[in-house]
């Protein structure tokens, strides 16, 4: 059977992670712990954490109605902001890179912003001291978007604790799963407190939890690379044939892709049991990741985003920027179906995306990135052989 290596760096379920102890210690206080964070608020995906953190600043800013956020970014993001009649807005890129395009954050920014939504994209930590700057000038909220990136650092301390607001993403791939989960916290005790009596408010869906828990125990069976062929690989394979590259990557969704509900609790005692893999997952994956982007700036034409100083990544994935939109194209053609966990992170800029065109916006760095760039798994199932297979179709095109 063909192997699939999976787009990102997930931890794996252990058979055993499904028959928690009901003595163990419970997912939130775990991850304060580990972290050495506030004690965090769960929620049922990072999207709804998102929801509830911009709820609570709205309640201390009612007459605050736009979020600004970046160009390139989660569809999901642009979808929560709208889903609760608020109104976001986007910010342009730099050019070749992941940061916001300051000089137009300041244009945009105004007495009607409620958060800005900072973004750390792939394990990697952004600075936005910049962007605090802004923010502090117009009396606006910083969201830290921390989906990807569980367990990174900056100055040795986790991020998510320099904005108003952070969360994590406890969906598949992510690195630590809950089949959907998030994970709400801030620096700011009384905040946190309003985060966590929010959380408590979430309905529990009985239909909906019952199917993530089907998610979850078929994600501890199947996600490993012998499955993850007919699992993931050949819808993949079946989308990009009908060019359909927004379904290839998951990124096919709207208003009524977010359900509103309770982390259940047996999903949050099992993420748990898996949690404390955690530290070695995140250390493998930073070793594997140093070694590989110095073998990749070897190659010209092509930029690895990886960590600045005084930050720790972990890593799930490689973002690869190739200057020229010929050569990345070509590179996604040989690469994007082989099966070593080749993809894209968002296939479009948030006004490509047909549920949220009716958003106009001036962004050319962004539609740039988007169809520029290509991620390279971290997974551990992506070995050096397979791995140097990637290299040479690499040095072949970007070298000729």
């Amino acid at each position: 059977m063909k192997k699939e290596i999976p787009p990102t760096n997930g931890l794996t379920i252990n058979f055993r992670d499904l028959f928690p102890s009901a003595r163990q210690t419970d997912l939130s206080t775990y991850l304060s712990h580990l972290l050495n964070i506030p004690q965090p608020s769960l929620t049922c995906s990072g999207t709804v954490a998102l929801i509830l953190a911009l709820q609570t600043l709205e309640k201390r800013q009612p007459q605050r109605k736009q979020v600004i956020i970046p160009a390139w970014t989660c569809p999901l993001v642009a979808l929560a902001i709208e889903k609760i009649g608020l109104t976001p807005v986007l910010c342009d890129i730099e050019t070749n890179s992941l940061n916001f395009e300051i000089q137009q954050l300041q244009q945009l920014t105004n007495a009607n912003t409620l958060a800005i939504v900072v973004t750390h994209f792939a394990g990697l930590v952004y600075d936005f001291s910049l962007v605090q700057e802004i923010a502090r000038h117009y009396q606006t909220f910083i969201i830290e978007d921390a989906a990807q990136s569980m367990g990174a650092k900056t100055h040795y301390q986790s991020v998510g604790l320099i904005g108003d607001i952070a969360f994590f993403s406890l969906a598949f791939g992510k690195g630590l799963t809950s089949a959907e989960g998030g994970v709400l916290f801030s620096r700011d005790l009384e905040i946190n407190q309003q985060l966590y009596e929010s959380s408590l408010t979430l309905p529990l869906l009985k239909q909906w939890e019952l199917k993530r828990c089907l998610e979850l125990m078929a994600y501890s069976l199947l996600y490993r690379p012998a499955t993850l062929t007919w699992l993931y690989g050949k819808p993949l394979r079946k989308a990009l044939e009908n060019h359909d590259e927004i379904t290839a990557v998951g990124d096919n969704f709207d208003l009524d892709s977010i359900p509103i509900h309770q982390l259940g609790k047996w999903r949050s005692q099992v993420a748990a049991h898996a949690s404390t893999r955690l530290p070695l997952h995140w250390q493998q994956a930073r070793q594997r990741a140093k070694k590989r982007i110095l073998q990749l700036r070897l190659l010209p034409n092509l930029h690895i985003f990886d960590e600045q100083i005084n930050t720790q990544a972990t890593f799930p994935f490689l973002i690869c920027f190739v200057e020229n939109e010929r050569l990345c194209k070509k590179i996604l053609d040989e690469l994007w179906c082989s099966g070593l966990g080749i993809t894209k992170l968002f296939v479009r800029s948030i006004s490509h995306y047909p549920a949220l065109s009716h958003i106009h916006a001036d962004t050319p760095n962004a539609t740039r990135f988007a169809a520029q760039s290509f991620t390279i798994s971290n997974s551990a199932w992506l070995e050096d052989d397979d791995f140097q297979i990637i290299f040479k179709v690499l040095e072949k095109i970007l070298t000729t």
